[in-house]
């Protein structure tokens, strides 16, 4: 990803398009970042969010479970090209479907995790471990502390040196929305 754009909720309200399901199994090639940040941060807006349900098709984990069950990626057919994503700071995605990747293109597109100001902006905390289990910088990382502080979740890791990486989301949205359906912000941003 050349450039991150934090996420401006409002920016977002009424984006969401359930069509977008079929468009991601059909043809996720069609879809860029920012279709897919409409769609993604979009959702924070529906009564279903406020309900705590998350759709199929904004989970990296349905679609690694969808393509299981299709077996419709052949990884040893791939070619490299398609088997590696590198996102501007050397980040890798390896082995992972189409629609994982746009997720995953998404979320780096919002932050680089590094401090609160430049966290990941994911919808659920859920997300966050999608996300962290097809990141190849948390490879071998041990998670040993979990805080959340102002809508920001900071992931304590530690390597087999034992020194500490700290990793940032922003689930503030998340924190926004009232669990009985009602949206207590628009949120001009996070």
């Amino acid at each position: 990803m050349d450039t991150m754009k934090k996420v401006i909720y409002s920016v977002y309200k009424d984006k969401y398009d359930e069509s977008i399901k079929t468009q991601l199994e059909t043809s996720p090639e069609s879809i860029d970042v920012e279709i897919m940040r409409a769609n993604l941060y979009g959702y924070t807006f529906t009564k279903e969010y406020a309900d705590g349900r998350i759709p199929d098709e904004l989970s990296m984990d349905y679609w690694e479970e969808y393509h299981l069950e299709n077996d419709d990626l052949d990884f040893d057919q791939m070619e490299d090209s398609d088997l590696f994503l590198d996102d501007a700071m050397g980040q890798e995605y390896f082995d992972l479907s189409p629609q994982e990747k746009l997720l995953m293109k998404t979320i780096d597109s919002t932050g680089d995790g590094r401090t609160p100001e430049t966290a990941f902006c994911v919808i659920d905390v859920h997300q966050e471990y999608e996300y962290i289990a097809r990141s190849d910088r948390f490879f071998l990382l041990q998670l040993v502390r979990q805080s959340v502080a102002n809508g920001i979740d900071c992931l304590e890791f530690k390597n087999y040196k034992g020194d500490i990486k700290k990793v940032y989301f922003d689930i503030s949205r998340r924190f926004e929305v009232d669990m009985r359906g009602i949206a207590t912000s628009d949120a001009e941003g996070t």
